[in-house]
């Protein structure tokens, strides 16, 4: 079944039959595929309590179904009904980069998703613990490159985007079979051994490293945006530490299962846009470290996810993550 254009009219599949006209008319559910606490969980929780009051729903909740870089959860979403009750918040990875990574993935994001809207982009930070005597991101680079046996990175799951991110930095830094440890508990769990000085490095949102950098208990080395965050702007950026242009920002989106109808797309698409009109919302992304994305038609919303698998397809390449 071929994903519905967000911009396009027509009317109620069966499955989604009767929807339209009272939607919503009971509790909307948006499944994070990650773990609570991880910058998509939090972002997700904003949504949901702003969702609801733009649509005067009963409630739109967030449940968490972490897992396999996000595509478990994603999976129970393809699956589900597409009358607008349950809903995706996630990243590009289970959108852009899990195809390219998971060869026996249980969807097929073009053909079993409606894109609906794009939400805010998520730099990352790459961290080494506050009592490592790692100083800076030249001296990372130097010691992984002539003892990679040493030092190790953690992620939060095979083929997420901390995995892929931290990949090719250990690539660009000359040290390809550097010890990747994935964990199933997300970012949490990875924030844990690294400062503890179990792991060496990790990349991961400010929303989640931001306090620990404040409290330091964390060091933030590199910045992986085009620029530097308002909210760090001491640390500096992969590109300028690395004299090659290193930006991997990935993003949030909300998705429907294929085949919902346009009016209710139409619905939930207009009530994330309202978010760019409300200057305290603006302002409580950017002090996260996660500012909006430029505001986005049903048409550009659709065009930039298409061009996002194209931009991923190309990451997971380079990374080469079977090294």
């Amino acid at each position: 079944m071929a994903a519905t254009p967000l911009a396009a009219g027509g009317l109620l599949s069966s499955r989604g039959a009767g929807a339209a006209e009272t939607y919503p008319a009971r509790p909307v559910k948006l499944l994070v595929p990650f773990s609570p606490g991880s910058s998509t969980d939090i972002a997700a929780r904003t949504y949901a309590e702003l969702m609801a009051r733009q649509m005067s729903a009963e409630s739109v909740f967030v449940e968490n179904r972490a897992g396999a870089g996000g595509t478990i959860g994603a999976g129970v979403i393809a699956r589900a009904p597409n009358d607008g009750y349950n809903l995706l918040y996630s990243t590009a990875t289970t959108w852009a980069i899990a195809p390219f990574v998971y060869p026996d993935l249980s969807y097929k994001p073009a053909r079993d998703f409606t894109p609906i809207a794009v939400t805010i982009a998520i730099p990352t930070v790459l961290v080494v613990s506050g009592d490592s005597d790692i100083k800076d991101f030249k001296d990372l680079a130097a010691r992984v490159k002539a003892h990679p046996e040493k030092y190790s990175y953690g992620s939060n799951g095979v083929g997420a985007h901390s995995h892929i991110t931290s990949k090719l930095l250990a690539n660009r830094m000359g040290a390809p079979n550097l010890l990747h440890v994935p964990f199933k508990q997300g970012s949490q769990g990875v924030m844990t051994e690294i400062m503890g000085g179990r792991l060496t490095f990790a990349v991961d949102a400010w929303s989640v490293v931001g306090p620990h950098i404040k409290s330091g208990r964390l060091r933030g080395l590199a910045t992986i945006a085009k620029e530097r965050l308002a909210v760090a702007p001491d640390i500096p950026t992969a590109t300028e530490l690395l004299g090659q242009d290193f930006d991997t920002t990935t993003w949030n989106g909300l998705w429907a299962p294929a085949g919902i109808s346009a009016d209710i797309v139409k619905r939930l698409h207009d009530a994330m846009a309202v978010g760019h009109d409300m200057p305290a919302l603006v302002t409580q992304f950017q002090n996260q470290g996660t500012p909006l994305m430029p505001r986005m038609s049903g048409e550009e919303v659709n065009a930039f996810m298409k061009d996002q698998i194209v931009r991923w397809q190309a990451f997971v390449k380079e990374a080469d993550l079977t090294t």
